[in-house]
């Protein structure tokens, strides 16, 4: 049953991306869809592009090995659509119309001038978005094997190329409406397959009996992990929200201003759906490998143990369905934002000529293939790998976006600033690994935001503007 509806959901992004050909024409619609969304399709669609593959196999696989610390992540969620709308939204959508502005680091060259800062930014979304999109080809890779049977790189690669197909044909203009209806079956299937979950733990109270008896140090407060680490998950994922590019992207598609009062409700009710999974799949199968009903070694591999060993066909069904509804929503936002990064913004940024319509669809399938070989390539728990790239896109932009857009004072020259030391901080912090441990365990995302912003504020304060 689950090879059969991956063939069909294959044949419908394929149908969807044969359409898509002739229903782009500019680039408007290529990389803005056409600016149609209302609050409706704009939320469910941005929740959709957010909540990747990291959220239903990392997510849980992460609670099974280090507890409630990995709630941290996902706490701040009933605040985030409500915050992006306030701290971002309404500069973003303001401008977006009066200058035609079509990506992110168009965006920030609209409020600081094009050259250095347009280029960084375009840079960091390069490096942020393969990252991110290897996320989903990886959590495809780790799925298949234990699903399906199917090496795990040959369906990495037949569900990487699906996505490329059908985002180089239509860009955002087919991708939204395909990432709304997602958004709808991820929230639908997610909690579904937490109840059948749960249920087949015995329920809720009973999954959290047997876990405190073997493990009682997961459910504490801070989990098995310290309280630096924790708060530092809760402020990269709520205040770096702000920053992924591929939310405020969504911003930037709005037909109207008035979409904003909508937007926090409906984003706000979806990720909730979606992310009950992270708790639900995490808890039962915690429990359920306690009483020896399944069996993983890597947390990876609890979501595929318990579509494989527990879980009921149908809600098996209804877990990859919402699975490759997640790879393919993130992974398309993320694509063409990777492909206008390289067509638009770094050419742009270097004082040429930007790309048309073919160079964007030639991007998207380079962009593609770069994170399938990541991904391939990877052998860390896939969390990390999620942690990784939105820390990237949250060191970088968030200084410039949220209070660039905001504050009239901010400088070009504290934007660059920002820019630079941001991803900087962050990738050397992680390239420390564990030794950062001795520094206190800061979050090297959150870190490298932190830096931007004093630099952004230090180096704008009464400055000549420029």
């Amino acid at each position: 049953m689950t090879v059969a509806f991956a063939v069909i959901a294959l044949a419908a992004v394929a149908a969807v991306g044969v359409w898509s050909l002739s229903a782009v024409r500019t680039a408007e619609d290529y990389f803005v869809a056409s600016r149609l969304a209302g609050p409706v399709l704009a939320g469910l669609g941005g929740t959709a592009a957010g909540i990747s593959a990291f959220v239903f196999v990392g997510g849980p696989g992460l609670f099974a090995a280090v507890g409630a610390a990995s709630l941290w992540i996902v706490l701040s969620a009933p605040l985030t659509t409500a915050l992006q709308c306030w701290a971002v939204g309404e500069p973003v959508a303001t401008m977006a119309r009066e200058r035609g502005i079509l990506t992110v680091p168009d965006l920030l060259a609209a409020r600081f001038g094009e050259g250095p800062v347009q280029l960084l930014a375009a840079l960091a979304i390069v490096a942020g978005t393969v990252s991110m999109v290897a996320v989903q080809a990886r959590a495809v890779a780790v799925l298949a094997p234990r699903v399906f049977d199917v090496p795990g790189w040959a369906a990495a690669l037949a569900v990487t190329l699906a996505t490329v197909a059908y985002t180089a044909a239509g860009g955002m203009r087919a991708g939204l409406p395909v990432e709304a209806a997602q958004g709808v079956l991820m929230g639908g299937a997610a909690l579904a397959v937490t109840a059948a979950a749960l249920a087949a733990a015995g329920g809720p109270a009973a999954a959290w009996r047997t876990v405190a008896a073997a493990r009682p140090e997961l459910l504490g407060t801070w989990g098995a992990a310290d309280p630096g680490r924790c708060l530092g998950w809760f402020l990269l994922f709520g205040l770096g929200t702000c920053a992924q590019p591929h939310y405020v992207q969504k911003f930037l598609m709005l037909r109207d201003r008035k979409a904003l009062r909508w937007l926090p409700l409906v984003g706000t009710v979806a990720l909730a759906a979606v992310l009950a999974v992270w708790l639900g799949l995490g808890l039962a199968g915690s429990a359920l490998r306690e009483a020896g009903a399944i069996r993983f070694a890597a947390p990876d591999e609890l979501t595929p143990a318990l579509i494989r060993s527990v879980l009921p066909p149908w809600a098996g069904v209804a877990a990859v369905a919402a699975v490759a509804a997640a790879v393919m929503s993130t992974a398309t936002s993320l694509l063409n934002l990777g492909a206008a990064a390289l067509v638009r913004d770094i050419p742009v940024g270097l004082g040429r000529r930007p790309g048309g319509l073919g160079p964007a669809r030639a991007a998207t399938v380079a962009v593609g293939g770069a994170a399938l070989l990541l991904a391939l390539a990877w052998n860390r728990p896939l969390a990390l790998l999620g942690v990784l790239g939105w820390g990237t896109f949250t060191a970088a932009l968030f200084a410039p976006i949220v209070l660039g857009l905001n504050w009239p004072g901010a400088t070009r020259r504290g934007a660059v600033a920002a820019l630079t030391a941001g991803p900087a901080v962050q990738l050397g912090l992680e390239a420390m690994g564990d030794r950062v441990a001795a520094l206190g365990r800061f979050e090297p995302g959150l870190a490298g935001a932190a830096v931007g912003v004093v630099l952004l504020v230090a180096l704008s304060w009464k400055g000549d503007g420029r």
